[in-house]
């Protein structure tokens, strides 16, 4: 549990970080960035997905001190699949942040972050990833990893940190 002088203490941009949860989930903070594969095989004894995500959560979490959790919300399209997977994954990040005693992580519109980084609401992978690379001069390992960079920077922006 966090203890009562960090939570009164300003937030800093080293305290923040930032999701695209999915089966390959972008992460993106100032210590570390990249994107997380939990594809499920049966190399790795079949569904582990959702403990292989708590515990790398859990332990990026610890390991930095960080404060703020800011991901891209779920969208409700055609894939019912995609949608559940996604529901699940953001119900262990809600629950890893109540065990830390961190805030509820905001969540923010695939839309709106789209239309903030690169003017288009409908942006493609394509677009996310150079607009990634032109606005803040970062070479993101795949489009889950500039999703995350872009709602990084989104939230700093935002909160003015």
């Amino acid at each position: 549990m966090a203890n009562r002088d960090s939570e009164n203490s300003v937030l800093t941009r080293e305290q923040v970080l930032a999701l695209d949860i999915a089966t390959h989930t972008g992460y993106f903070s100032l210590h570390e960035a990249g994107t997380w594969n939990f594809t499920e095989s049966k190399r790795r004894n079949g569904n582990k997905m959702h403990g292989a995500f708590r515990t790398t959560l859990l332990s990026l979490l610890r390991r930095y001190g960080i404060r703020r959790v800011v991901a891209e919300d779920v969208s409700v399209n055609r894939h019912f699949y995609d949608m559940r997977r996604l529901s699940e994954l953001r119900g262990i990040l809600l629950e890893v942040c109540e065990e830390l005693d961190i805030p509820e992580p905001e969540f923010v519109n695939p839309a709106v972050l789209k239309k903030w980084a690169t003017g288009d609401g409908h942006a493609t992978k394509t677009q996310m990833v150079a607009a990634c690379k032109d606005r803040y001069g970062i070479v993101p390992v795949d489009d889950n990893a500039a999703d995350a960079c872009h709602l990084f920077y989104y939230y700093i922006r935002r909160h003015r940190l």
